[in-house]
């Protein structure tokens, strides 16, 4: 069971547990990108997302969404789990798809240099020219959004998979884990 606390906990079996909230912003068609402004991935694109330290799933959407991109949800509903392959940890990633206000209020994360709305043409872009953080689980997600795939409710994703970019290699040796 993941509770308020850490982002990361043990379940029963003593195996780490790492929760991520994550939030699908559409508006007109447009998905609500953010570009990271620091550390190893600073210039590369992303949902908005945050770790669950604090709180439930849904309240760590809820107020992470106007730090990161300076919108808030008029409505949020949780539309996926996906689980991600990690060392020594299960990863899961509950993902909410969000409707927003149309009014923008000034960011307050320093890690996000912008957010900004793109069309799923755009979103594959991204994709292709390898700018979105090669995580298998924000890729996948936004391709899928990109190419009007509904989501499931539990999503596993393998560390075997196709990569989301395109390109037609294992995920691992192309934008993933072993590749630099």
């Amino acid at each position: 069971m993941i509770r308020p606390g850490n982002s990361y906990r043990r379940n029963k079996r003593g195996q780490t547990i790492r929760a991520t909230a994550a939030v699908l912003a559409e508006q007109d068609g447009h998905l609500l990108l953010c570009q990271l402004a620091k550390g190893e991935y600073a210039g590369f694109w992303l949902l908005p997302s945050a770790s669950v330290e604090d709180g439930t799933m849904l309240e760590t959407a809820r107020r992470m969404l106007p730090e990161r991109t300076g919108y808030a949800a008029t409505a949020l509903e949780l539309v996926s789990v996906v689980e991600e392959p990690k060392t020594n940890a299960l990863s899961l990633r509950f993902v909410f798809h969000a409707e927003v206000a149309k009014q923008k209020t000034e960011p307050s994360d320093t890690d996000i240099l912008q957010a900004r709305w793109f069309s799923r043409e755009a979103a594959r872009e991204l994709l292709a020219e390898r700018d979105v953080v090669p995580n298998l689980g924000v890729m996948s997600l936004v391709l899928a959004w990109a190419d009007g795939i509904a989501f499931r409710p539990l999503e596993l994703l393998d560390e075997n998979a196709l990569c989301p970019c395109g390109s037609g290699y294992g995920f691992r040796g192309c934008c993933g884990w072993d590749s630099k």
